[in-house]
């Protein structure tokens, strides 16, 4: 159980080790941000057609999931750091490889081997994050690890826009690369000590699957079924609503998660992991209403600002709330846990937004999902009931 009280003099936060693994965390995202704009442009030109588009995004996320529970296994039996290794220079190859591929079903398959990085990296980060932190702020260090994700987001897509304008594609696959091979040279002085393996399971598929991470894993896909939809049609929905620059939509999203990230899961830390969980789960419910209701691009921006406040508020929260309720052995299987309940929002939310924008227009689908973290909020009260001080 968690003594949020005052009391001892709070262990450092911002140690060395913490911040190589966050600025890792950074470049990592920053790769996978850069290829955002400009790789569907790439796969457009070579004739992909609008499914073969999907199928680019569907390969990627499928592969992350599927490999964030076998990985959660893995780091508890033989630590984070072949993990993180892993994961990061799967993103290098990948992105280089992208330079040598010429055809669309050849890039398909490159994509099955980019989403196995995704499934791997940030499973163990989060993991040695969680490690590293004094148990007392381990919310406020979700935050600051969430921190690294915001800015790559908010960076990634511009820069990657500009080189593959100005430069071409070849180069923006370069500077992918660069910056995920950067990523593992921040990992290399990581001390052993962060990243020892555990007393893990053996291997069963039951003991893929941490029962303790249940609860915030499933708020957690409350929340990121909507992420899924504005990831797939937001830049769409922009367009409709009159935004002449539809990159600023998620730019806004982006800077606002920004803003809250740290601050959310300090709050969390001395006011319980609830006291964040649930308003951020209101205001991403009122952000997407917002989107549902607006004609205007103000008004569109306003509503990615709002729900981005809420995604950035909740999310540090259930991270710390997983890590919580386990021993550390057994954090890897938590993790992911909670990764698969991510892939699994965003790859059921962007797929069932499609089949009902076959036949319904945009304001009753994000209404829609508008109830999913309302939900999320109602459910998050049972968390008062638990055993563990959140």
């Amino acid at each position: 159980m968690l003594d949020h009280r005052a009391g001892a003099k709070s262990a450092p936060l911002l140690t060395t080790p913490f911040l190589l693994v966050c600025l890792a965390t950074g470049l990592f995202y920053l790769s996978f941000y850069l290829l955002l704009p400009g790789l569907p442009l790439y796969v457009k030109g070579l004739g992909g057609t609008p499914a073969q588009l999907g199928l680019m995004f569907g390969y990627y996320a499928s592969m992350a999931m599927l490999l964030r529970l076998p990985g959660g296994w893995l780091i508890d039996r033989r630590g984070s750091r072949p993990i993180l290794l892993t994961g990061m220079a799967i993103f290098m190859l990948a992105s280089l490889s992208y330079i040598a591929v010429g055809s669309v079903p050849a890039i398909l398959a490159l994509r099955l081997f980019h989403g196995a990085g995704m499934g791997l990296f940030p499973t163990a980060a989060t993991v040695v994050v969680a490690e590293l932190a004094p148990p007392e702020r381990r919310g406020e260090a979700m935050g600051w690890f969430g921190f690294a994700n915001s800015m790559a987001m908010i960076l990634g897509p511009m820069v990657g826009a500009f080189v593959a304008q100005r430069l071409g594609f070849s180069p923006l696959f370069l500077v992918a690369a660069g910056s995920a091979a950067l990523g593992l040279a921040c990992l290399v002085p990581l001390p052993t000590r962060s990243v020892l393996p555990g007393r893990g399971p053996v291997f069963r598929v039951r003991s893929l699957v941490s029962p303790a991470a249940v609860f915030p894993s499933a708020l957690l896909l409350f929340l990121c079924a909507p992420y899924g939809t504005l990831m797939a049609f937001g830049p769409i929905l922009a367009v409709h609503r009159g935004l002449g620059n539809p990159g600023l939509f998620f730019t806004v999203f982006a800077a606002a998660m920004l803003l809250v990230r740290a601050k959310a899961g300090e709050v969390s830390d001395r006011r319980g992991r609830i006291a964040a969980i649930l308003p951020g789960m209101l205001l991403a419910a009122a952000g997407l209403a917002c989107l549902a209701l607006t004609d205007t691009p103000m008004l569109l921006l306003v509503g990615a600002g709002v729900y981005g406040l809420g995604l950035g508020g909740a999310q540090p929260a259930l991270m710390a709330l997983a890590a919580d309720r386990v021993p550390l052995p057994g954090r890897g299987k938590a993790m992911g846990t909670f990764y698969t309940a991510w892939e699994l929002g965003i790859a059921s939310g962007s797929s069932a937004s499609g089949w009902l924008l076959g036949s319904l227009a945009f304001p009753p689908v994000l209404l829609g999902c508008a109830l999913l973290p309302a939900i999320g909020a109602f459910l998050s009260l049972g968390g008062r009931r638990g055993k563990t001080r959140f």
